[in-house]
């Protein structure tokens, strides 16, 4: 009897922690993602999505949270048959590190902070047909990216499967400026 009630005891412990290493995003402070980004990479399961004139072919200049953390908008242009169109979307918090924003279908997507100029968003867009496209974004706030930063968008990349000729590179600019 003493022996089961310790099998089951290490049983529990062993549980504990593998429950305990499971990833899942964390927390992001919102305070540090407040502010102007530019678009560097954008890979895409879906490259219809990331083509020029998709709806995810962005080149964002800010993301804003309200002082709560709970909502936030994007602004970013958009090329169209070459022309640059200023647009914004709103989002909200969802949980823990998980927001949710209509465009382009339904969007749910967190942030992973790697650096004070590097962020990586990763996103699942389900479009108005249901068709579901991963995608992952490394933002920065200078025009070229950190070694370091594009190493870790591109282990997000493969982690979802995305091949890695997906990746469109914005860094080489886009001739849209803030009105």
């Amino acid at each position: 009897m003493k022996a089961n009630k310790m099998k089951v005891l290490f049983l529990t412990l062993v549980l504990g922690l593998v429950c305990s290493c499971q990833e899942s995003p964390a927390e992001a402070d919102h305070s540090k993602i407040s502010g102007e980004w530019i678009t560097h990479y954008i890979a895409s399961s879906n490259t219809e999505k990331t083509s020029e004139n998709g709806p995810f072919n962005v080149y964002l200049r800010s993301i804003k949270f309200n002082d709560e953390g709970d909502s936030l908008v994007f602004h970013f242009f958009l090329k169209a048959d070459g022309k640059c169109i200023e647009s914004s979307v709103k989002g909200r918090k969802i949980g823990d590190n998980v927001y949710t924003a209509d465009y382009a279908g339904a969007n749910q997507f967190h942030f992973i902070l790697e650096s004070d100029d590097g962020l990586i968003v990763n996103s699942e867009n389900v479009d108005e047909t249901g068709k579901t496209t991963r995608l992952v974004g490394l933002l920065g706030k200078d025009d070229d990216a950190d070694d370091h930063d594009l190493k870790r968008f591109k282990e997000e990349v493969r982690k979802l499967g995305i091949p890695e000729e997906n990746i469109v590179d914005f860094t080489k600019g886009d001739g849209c400026q803030a009105q």
